[in-house]
């Protein structure tokens, strides 16, 4: 039975599984990373040994790994997810710091803390697409996410209860405001 093999051209997206002998016949550069069952880590296509046209029956075989091998950013298959709802609370974040950004703008006096807000909002949305379109991450990288997710979460709750605060004090103020004026008014000379 052939070795199924997983390759990324790329260095992101992962495609596969084939066999030993679709393999050969992609005809990839031999920069492609490749990675099947049994490594700890993706390894370029030219680190396999070559197999001869009279022995092209023979199994691939990785040759000495490189150090760039090691390093490749591709996961391994069976890699968990990033958390579902990490890019979505990263979103709601981002989008409430360019909003916040954008008010304290308008202050003027304000103007050295908006555009900072407005920048991490931006950068946030950037970074919540980058670890959508991840297909999978190391175990070790998948609690980094999920904590980042329990961050962003919290702050999202800390900015939704900012907001209900801020609609209930402008309810407040419009009662004060409004018993004031009324008092104001009946107390009035005619």
């Amino acid at each position: 039975m052939d070795k199924m093999w997983y390759y990324s051209d790329n260095g992101t997206e992962r495609k596969g599984p084939v066999s030993d002998s679709e393999l050969r016949q992609l005809q990839l550069p031999p920069a492609t990373l490749v990675w099947s069952e049994g490594m700890t880590s993706w390894a370029p296509l030219s680190n396999l040994s070559a197999p001869t046209v009279a022995s092209a029956a023979a199994p691939l075989r990785l040759a000495t790994p490189t150090p760039a091998a090691v390093a490749a950013p591709v996961h391994a298959p069976g890699g968990s997810t990033p958390p579902e709802s990490l890019s979505k609370w990263m979103a709601f974040v981002g989008v409430m710091n360019i909003i916040g950004g954008v008010f304290a703008c308008l202050s003027c006096i304000y103007l050295p803390y908006g555009i900072p807000m407005i920048m991490s909002g931006a950068a946030l949305l950037g970074a919540k697409n980058l670890i959508a379109a991840m297909p999978a991450v190391d175990p070790g990288m998948a609690a980094f996410l999920e904590q980042l997710r329990k961050a962003f979460k919290l702050t999202g709750w800390a900015y939704i209860l900012m907001m209900i605060m801020a609609v209930l004090i402008m309810v407040a103020y419009g009662i004060f405001f409004a018993t004031m004026f009324g008092t104001m008014m009946r107390n009035m000379p005619r």
